[in-house]
């Protein structure tokens, strides 16, 4: 229930419980003045009622009867109760801010357009405390999200007072979607300034960026830190095309089988698709080309340029492009392609454009030319309202159109996961996952040893601070941390001198962590008494612990390129 709804509710109850205290109170003043022979007017018991709120009137000193006894008590109060709510309504602005002052472990979102809004209800939801900033008074109250957050600061991002304000030092993370990849990269650069004296673990902050091929490209940037904040970007349309593959994607298929996948559509969603799928399929079926239709008005323009950003599709994909706009086709190019659907019918549609109504027309059309309902037809819509509702299922549920189901773009991507997402959170859980496997059955209990999803947040942070580990030790090495281009294994192999220098970065770093903890040498490992036989420079280190460091300083290279990753020399 809203704020708005809640102040609503005590205004209405404040002005029933006053009538009822005004009825009550005049007649009781009437009946006292008949008991004593004192004949006042309607005005004058009125006026002697509301000197009730004082606790002073003019009233008789005889006896009072059970109407007065209960007036004189309760109308105080209520006096008292409207000038507080009067008050917390004129002031409620000022106290928001001051309660800034002390605001601490919140989110902060810049920017309240489609995706802050949804983000901040997503955060409320999960019992955060949220504030934000939105330069246009107009956005933010479109928004529906003023009376849901802690507070709303008017103002832009890229203000650096703004941001102390709105408590950049206490804050656990922050949110970066003004809507302009330019203006949330520049807000980015103040935020670390800004962060930089943090006396806390650092701030975690998410950056959307609307163009998939820049976030590529500041993939390694995000693994950097800046100041005092930990910064990642995310792209909704890479986040979207995953998210429709693990759940609404094509069908499983035998696995010498190449399925006939079509996608209509090559704008930034359709694109982030074909990367998703050829990745998928190249992971899970090393050395078979996939042959999907790509149907867009600059099918082959924009498949070239696809080509260009990542080379690996060329080992991956052998596609079928189509030249044809849907909306104004070409009578030819429209026989051909009714021609390639009755040939060859696809086993799988994504319909990825953009425009709903476009969407919606087109996923109308591969239903009419398609066996009825036996070709799953997947449709991008913006959320599952609007539009989006005419695929909903009837109220008997029967599918509105067989085998077309809704991939509503905006209710799955705009999630805290989403956020969550960043690379260095990606690196730092496959950092967790490759601890777990290299754990020894006999290992001592630990709250680390647990699946990612169950650790607590502090515990995810040694992973974390593994992450920038890693990039410290790749930089001593002169290695710099690259988005993958080539899928497989990494082109870089790691010297035998190299491995032993991760070995012993990663020991004297693991040596720091733990005696900054209050840990000390021991003969015997003692976790109640912080005692452990390890804790020695790495030239002391027995051969078997510095094996275990070797063999995870060798895994460090493939695992990165599980994740997207490669190590690249300068």
């Amino acid at each position: 229930m809203s704020l708005l709804s809640d102040t609503r509710k005590r205004w209405f109850l404040l002005a029933l419980l006053w009538a009822a205290m005004l009825v009550i109170g005049i007649t009781g003043f009437i009946k006292q003045g008949s008991a004593h022979g004192v004949d006042r007017g309607t005005f004058d018991n009125l006026y002697l009622t509301l000197q009730l709120a004082t606790i002073d009137y003019s009233g008789s000193s005889g006896p009072m009867n059970w109407q007065l006894q209960l007036a004189r008590f309760v109308v105080p109060i209520l006096a008292a109760s409207t000038i507080l709510q009067t008050a917390s309504v004129v002031f409620r602005e000022e106290f928001r801010r001051y309660r800034l002052r002390y605001a601490k472990d919140h989110v902060i979102i810049c920017g309240l357009g489609e995706t802050g809004a949804r983000l901040a209800t997503a955060f409320v939801a999960a019992g955060q405390h949220v504030v934000a900033i939105e330069p246009d008074a107009a956005v933010a109250a479109r928004s529906g999200v003023a009376e849901q957050v802690d507070h709303v600061l008017q103002g832009s991002g890229t203000d650096e007072a703004l941001l102390r304000t709105a408590g950049i030092d206490r804050a656990r993370r922050i949110v970066v979607c003004s809507g302009s990849d330019a203006v949330n990269v520049q807000i980015t650069q103040v935020i670390a300034r800004v962060s930089a004296s943090r006396a806390k673990a650092p701030v975690r902050c998410a950056v959307q960026l609307g163009s998939a091929n820049l976030t590529g490209l500041l993939r390694s940037a995000d693994l950097e830190s800046r100041g005092g904040a930990r910064i990642s970007y995310f792209n909704l349309h890479e986040r979207a095309a995953r998210a429709l593959l693990a759940d609404d994607g094509p069908p499983a298929v035998e696995e010498q089988a190449v399925p006939h996948l079509m996608i209509l559509g090559l704008g930034q969603f359709g694109r982030s698709l074909v990367l998703a799928l050829a990745q998928q399929w190249a992971d899970a079926h090393p050395g078979v080309k996939l042959t999907p239709t790509l149907v867009d008005p600059s099918a082959r323009g924009k498949w070239e340029a696809l080509r260009l950003q990542h080379p690996a599709l060329d080992d991956v994909c052998e596609p079928t492009l189509v030249d044809l706009d849907l909306e104004v086709p070409d009578p030819d190019a429209i026989d051909d392609f009714l021609a390639l659907l009755a040939q060859d019918p696809p086993s799988w549609v994504a319909i990825a454009v953009a425009d709903e109504t476009t969407a919606l027309a087109q996923a109308g059309f591969m239903h009419q030319h398609l066996a009825w309902g036996q070709v799953p037809i997947v449709v991008r819509m913006r959320t599952q309202s609007g539009l989006g509702g005419l695929l909903q299922p009837l109220p008997d549920g029967a599918p509105a159109l067989p085998g077309v189901e809704l991939f509503p773009f905006l209710d799955r991507t705009c999630t805290i996961a989403t956020v969550d997402g960043g690379v260095r959170e990606q690196l730092a859980e496959a950092v967790h996952e490759d601890y777990l496997a290299h754990l020894a059955p006999d290992a001592p209990t630990s709250s680390l040893a647990r699946p990612w999803a169950e650790l607590t947040d502090a515990d995810r942070e040694l992973s974390r601070k593994r992450v920038d580990g890693i990039t410290a030790d790749l930089d001593a090495l002169g290695l710099d941390l690259v988005p993958l281009r080539r899928w497989g294994a990494p082109e870089v192999t790691l010297t035998a001198d190299e491995v032993d220098q991760l070995a012993g970065r990663d020991h004297q770093r693991w040596f720091d962590d733990r005696t900054a903890a209050g840990w000390r040498h021991g003969e015997v490992r003692d976790d109640e008494d912080k005692r452990n036989p390890l804790l020695v420079p790495w030239e002391d280190l027995p051969d078997d612990a510095r094996s275990f460091n070797r063999a995870t300083a060798d895994e460090l290279l493939p695992m990165l390129a599980r994740n997207g990753f490669e190590a690249a020399r300068r």
